[in-house]
């Protein structure tokens, strides 16, 4: 996913890099809806400074036992963010109380995982890349949904698709077709011998009489 984003004021006191985007960062349409920032809901990335062997496997391993430590509800992926135009594997964490945050990095660091210092960095954009284990609940054929987030679903696409169509195509779905409230990603999940692509769609006004005219209408887009 591509989003707005820059050092959180959190950097200063955890004497690390930490970068903060709006939740969700296409919600709304262009021009037709004040912006939509976040109340409980941080979404914050820990770039690394050097990554470690099986960086991925090492974060995916202990999600689940931090997330029994501290029996919370933990958002947690590694992933890739450019930071001054280098890539860097990061941390993504989605918490509903940042205090949680120093507690989560002194155990990243007991895994030998080292961030990047803190320093000031101004709103900018960025490609988001990041894995995760998501439960599917499938709603109809080709239509998914998350079962640990209700509101997120997934529209499985015809082929593979750059990013940048991606961006396009849905730029046009939501001005053309009067589809609006609602921010997108782009998805690939691994499966046995295939890989299968998805539009990501993260709404909480979802009306689910309206899924199959979108599907549609994401077929025919990301089919040629």
């Amino acid at each position: 996913m591509k989003i707005d984003m820059a050092s959180s004021p959190l950097s200063k006191s955890l004497n690390c890099l930490v970068l903060e985007s709006d939740p969700k960062p296409g919600y709304y349409s262009k021009n037709n809806f004040p912006e939509n920032k976040h109340v409980h809901d941080w979404h914050l990335f820990l770039p690394v400074k050097k990554q470690i062997a099986c960086f991925q496997d090492i974060i995916l391993r202990n999600v689940p036992l931090l997330t029994k430590q501290f029996n919370l509800r933990l958002r947690i992926a590694p992933g890739q963010v450019v930071v001054k135009n280098k890539s860097h594997a990061c941390i993504r964490v989605n918490v509903e109380n940042k205090d949680i945050l120093p507690k989560l990095i002194a155990e990243f660091k007991k895994l030998g995982i080292k961030f990047l210092p803190s320093k000031t960095i101004e709103s900018y954009n960025s490609l988001i890349y990041f894995k995760k284990y998501i439960e599917f609940e499938e709603l109809d054929k080709g239509i998914f949904q998350d079962k640990e987030n209700p509101n997120q679903f997934f529209f499985k696409i015809p082929k593979p698709i750059e990013f940048d169509t991606f961006l396009a195509g849905m730029e046009s779905i939501k001005f053309s077709c009067n589809f609006h409230l609602f921010d997108s990603s782009l998805v690939s999940l691994f499966v046995k011998d295939d890989v299968w692509d998805f539009v990501g769609i993260y709404s909480e006004h979802c009306d689910k009489s309206r899924f199959k005219e979108l599907q549609h209408h994401l077929e025919q887009t990301f089919s040629v």
